[in-house]
């Protein structure tokens, strides 16, 4: 440790300054860290007043109350969105901790809630070392910018952020990103609900391990983020290498640090079908609720949304929800795209679709919602059709 990190260690800036720094030294210690580094940026979960965050709600209002402030760009990711309280009903007093949780991060500097913070101004360079916990954003931020983060929990982000420094070890370090598994894809015929379902396979069968993928480098970095998104649900992956498309991997040899893989899978197209109908919960009744966007959506995402819902109205029973952050929102609130959603009845909201219990049945294109929810997984163009058509059009 250096010496000012000693001072801050034995109280210098303060008691909960010193705890804080004494959770990243122990954690530090416990994966072998040599040293504490410094970031550019964090992103927190600490952001849903339920109960079961009473603990880290507890410490965060210590930091807030301490008159600590994060020393780099943070973010957290979405809150309940009141724009739609009376949609969401009694759903909305189940947070009985976000009043307090959004006064805390907003005291200590925390802006922007969403789990897509690259689409904000909080978005580091390549290489840039971070302190991001959500692990659909850990999982782009190593993936598609190629800065560096391991899967960092609610109180870590908190004590990295106030601090400026986390421990150096894991996808800090050149070595420890190297590829593991290759996967390699031998259509070319897909779609987005087909990479967020290969997603979802790569995620269960690498685990923890880092997957190098062949054959997808026509992909959109919207498609990496959903990709990703999956893998880092269904597995503990924090970060892919898609050859000749992210930033690490511009060779084979290059992903794999010139060494060779430990397996090799070819992922067929009959796996596809196996793994959305695992990962998917039918039900008997119609939907109530239809989301599309977790992780977030994107500009262009909402825009592709928007016009294929042109001209059609969504169901009165059925909630349509599209949800992204509040600069996106406001982006096609004043554009042209806004007429859109006003004429067809959906929701363009800021909430997380997977953490907001909307009532079930519930029916999305999100392979990680249909990891940890029981919610019926299907593509997006069925989802608008069923929305606008009821079931016997999907």
């Amino acid at each position: 440790m250096t010496k000012k990190e000693e001072e801050i260690l034995t109280g210098s800036q303060g008691e909960i300054c010193s705890k804080l720094l004494r959770l990243l030294v122990k954690l530090g210690d416990s994966f072998g860290a040599d040293k504490l580094i410094q970031i550019k940026s964090a992103h927190t979960v600490l952001n849903f007043g339920l109960n079961f965050v009473n603990a880290a709600a507890k410490i965060l209002n210590q930091v807030a109350k301490a008159g600590l402030k994060v020393k780099v760009r943070t973010s957290a990711d979405p809150i309940v969105d009141m724009t739609y309280k009376d949609t969401l009903g009694n759903i909305s007093k189940l947070f009985v901790l976000q009043d307090q949780l959004i006064r805390d991060l907003t005291d200590i500097g925390v802006k922007s809630f969403t789990c897509t913070p690259y689409y904000t101004d909080n978005c580091p360079n390549f290489g840039d070392h971070c302190a991001w916990a959500e692990s659909s954003a850990v999982i782009y931020l190593n993936s598609v910018i190629g800065a560096r983060s391991n899967r960092e929990g609610g109180v870590i982000d908190i004590a990295s952020a106030v601090l400026g420094k986390t421990p150096n070890y894991g996808l800090h370090l050149k070595e420890n990103r190297k590829g593991q598994i290759l996967f390699k894809v031998p259509f070319k015929n897909w779609d987005t609900f087909d990479l967020t379902t290969i997603g979802l396979y790569i995620g269960e069968t690498a685990g923890s391990k880092i997957p190098v993928i062949q054959g997808l480098e026509k992909m959109s970095t919207d498609d990496l983020k959903n990709l990703g998104a999956a893998s880092a649900a269904s597995g503990a992956v924090a970060l892919i290498h898609v050859v000749g498309r992210t930033p690490e991997a511009n060779t084979l040899e290059e992903a794999f640090q010139n060494d060779k893989p430990e397996e090799i899978i070819e992922i067929e197209r009959a796996i596809l079908k196996e793994i959305k109908e695992k990962y998917s919960t039918e039900w008997s009744n119609p939907p109530r609720n239809i989301g599309i966007g977790c992780p977030q959506l994107s500009k262009d995402e909402v825009i592709t949304i928007l016009k294929k819902l042109k001209g059609k109205t969504i169901l009165p029973e059925i909630n349509f929800w599209i949800c992204c952050c509040e600069e996106v929102r406001n982006e096609i609130k004043n554009s042209p795209y806004w007429e859109i959603v006003e004429q067809s009845g959906a929701k363009l909201a800021t909430l997380c679709p997977m953490l907001t219990p909307l009532p079930r049945p519930y029916i999305t294109n999100s392979g990680k919602t249909c990891f940890y929810t029981s919610a019926t997984y299907r593509s997006l163009d069925d989802c608008i059709r069923i929305a606008t058509g009821g079931l016997n059009h999907a």
